[in-house]
């Protein structure tokens, strides 16, 4: 069986770090030059895809989206027939935190859906800040959901956001 897993989350968020260390094979990545000031050098244009192989029956297709709305088309190919989702929250970002609202309706993630939100760049300084501010948006949608501090960059921190995945679907 093969599921869907979407990494969506602003710019710079960590979204192509991730897949590419969760990735059984080498990953496929959109990255670009930037033409504005986004902050980074690079940024996604298109899907970054990696994949898992997680058992001997089930692996995962792992699809990062562009962090920009103006790329917002190449969403609706990712949200169809998703099974699992990550939003990764740039911490201490105030356009990041305050995307995850519209994140959360765009991509209609529910108690239903397997979902980890995870706060990148704490290495930056410390996630207290972010992790509340997420809490509130997700107490304002009735959304209970794991979330974590992780340094994308690190396998450890990769595994432990998709073994939580799979223990919210095991458990539902």
């Amino acid at each position: 069986m093969h599921k869907k897993v979407a990494f969506i989350g602003s710019v710079g968020s960590g979204k192509t770090t991730i897949i590419k260390n969760l990735s059984s094979d080498e990953a496929l990545d959109t990255d670009v030059e930037s033409s504005v000031d986004i902050g980074k050098h690079l940024t996604t244009v298109g899907i970054d895809y990696g994949h898992l192989k997680v058992d001997d029956t089930t692996s995962l297709g792992l699809y990062g989206v562009p962090g920009q709305r103006k790329f917002s088309f190449v969403w609706d190919f990712v949200k169809e027939g998703l099974w699992a989702a990550v939003i990764l929250v740039k911490n201490k970002d105030t356009e990041s935190i305050a995307e995850l609202d519209y994140l959360i309706d765009f991509f209609d993630i529910s108690q239903d859906i397997p979902c980890v939100i995870g706060v990148t760049h704490v290495d930056q300084g410390a996630g207290g800040f972010t992790v509340k501010k997420i809490k509130e948006t997700l107490k304002k949608k009735n959304l209970n959901l794991p979330v974590y501090t992780i340094d994308a960059r690190l396998n450890t921190s990769a595994e432990l956001i998709m073994r939580t995945l799979i223990a919210i679907d095991e458990s539902n």
